[in-house]
């Protein structure tokens, strides 16, 4: 019994020796390193948590001497900027001073974005001398509202991090307030109409209000919309308008409505509407129209086609060697028969994009008033190389059904198809 309990103990001693040296070993390859704490996000929001007062206490009583962070500024607002090329980089300088009797030791810590980075101007500040921290930012890829920060790290016992902002807001000179017209689910009977604004905020060189005025409207389909657009008065801006940053630096104010009429194909399509304005900075401004209109009468679905959204079938990439196939199902809930001579392929663009239709039997049609019709679409392997990506609809691909009993009475289908060819 006793060697039975000496083994135990034995092997007891030996597992906690083999694990404190397997973790003394692992903490000696694994060191921490600040520099490991960069471009992480998702560490930005707890890096350097703050002591608890009693630990600070603590700290304090046992150093005399001790680092003391001042900051006087932590946030700097930029303000309200034009979006361009020469706005869109900035920089701006903090700084840390050390109050305390001992020497204060700094660190990159996170930082929330890619979009920012900075510099601190030395590691180690003695009492009573300060470092510079350069915040650098680029709003190439980002709009409307800025609002990006880093973390210093240090050794005050007090404040463990020190967290520095840059915010402010990137306009345009002129917006629109929806900044798309969107026709979503709309069927081809409906009048739909949709109500938008337009912000102008350019001022003149002493300050004053830029007087913009419409000189030309233009619509890419003008047999299917019409618009209408009012000059308003800035003051008619409502307190919840001026409760928003942007919308309260406008300096000018229109009102329109574009009007959907009945008659647009089924499918999804994109338009544009297009101005022309008395501004040097934005001569022509447009306004992007785009939706799906569904017919109660014909159904499309497919794995890849986006049946709730826009109406577009999206291929993505296609690699060159292999092609790529998918497949649409056309369901018509009208009384009709269905075969080539009343639902075929109008239209495709590419010219060199397969579309095969395969229809119902005819013993199935004679039972049944619903007739569902595949259609076998196909990037052929070898297919030229090139893009349909959009996002203008003249730039993506494209296959035109036309579908009805006779030529009076038949409709087009139009689905779009994005893909770009790949090696």
């Amino acid at each position: 019994m006793r060697v039975f309990l000496i083994s135990i103990l034995v092997g007891c001693a030996l597992g906690l020796g083999v694990g404190y040296g397997l973790g003394a070993t692992r903490s000696a390859l694994r060191p921490w390193d600040v520099s490991l704490e960069e471009n992480r996000g998702d560490v930005f929001a707890n890096v350097g948590k703050k002591e608890t007062h009693e630990e600070a206490e603590h700290d304090h009583s046992h150093d005399e001497k001790a680092p003391r962070v001042k900051v006087d500024e932590i946030v700097y607002d930029f303000g309200i900027l034009e979006k361009n090329p020469s706005q869109e980089k900035g920089e701006h300088l903090f700084y840390i001073e050390n109050v305390g009797t001992d020497t204060l030791k700094l660190a990159k810590g996170a930082k929330a974005c890619f979009c920012t980075d900075f510099t601190i101007s030395k590691t180690s500040v003695k009492p009573g001398d300060k470092a510079t921290v350069t915040f650098k930012w680029d709003a190439a890829r980002s709009g409307g509202v800025f609002n990006q920060g880093v973390s210093v790290l240090t050794n005050d016992p007090e404040m463990k991090d020190v967290r520095f902002y840059v915010k402010g807001l990137y306009t345009a000179p002129i917006i629109s307030d929806p900044s798309e017209l969107v026709f979503q689910s709309a069927t081809t009977s409906a009048t739909v109409a949709r109500p938008f604004r337009i912000l102008g905020f350019e001022k003149n060189e002493d300050g004053s209000p830029f007087d913009l005025q419409i000189t030309k409207i233009e619509l890419t389909d003008p047999e299917h919309f019409e618009v209408e657009i009012n000059k308003d008065d800035i003051a008619n801006l409502t307190p919840e308008d001026h409760e928003n940053r942007l919308h309260d630096e406008a300096t000018n104010l229109f009102n329109g409505a574009l009007t959907m009429k009945p008659g647009m194909p089924q499918g999804a399509f994109q338009e544009m509407l297009r101005l022309t304005v008395n501004s040097e900075k934005t001569p022509i401004f447009e306004i992007p129209i785009r939706g799906h209109i569904i017919s109660s009468a014909i159904k499309v679905v497919g794995p890849l086609y986006d049946d709730k959204i826009d109406g577009m079938l999206k291929l993505d990439s296609v690699k060159q060697e292999t092609g790529k196939t998918t497949t649409l199902r056309i369901t018509v809930l009208e009384a009709m028969p269905a075969n080539s001579e009343t639902i075929f392929v109008k239209g495709v663009k590419p010219k060199w994009l397969k579309v095969e239709l395969t229809y119902p039997p005819e013993e199935l049609q004679k039972v049944s008033p619903i007739r569902m019709i595949e259609a076998s679409v196909q990037v052929p392997q070898g297919a030229p190389l090139g893009g349909f990506m959009g996002p203008d609809k003249d730039r993506l691909g494209e296959i035109v059904f036309s579908i009805g009993a006779t030529p009076e009475t038949s409709q087009e289908l139009v689905v779009p198809v994005r893909f770009a060819v790949t090696p």
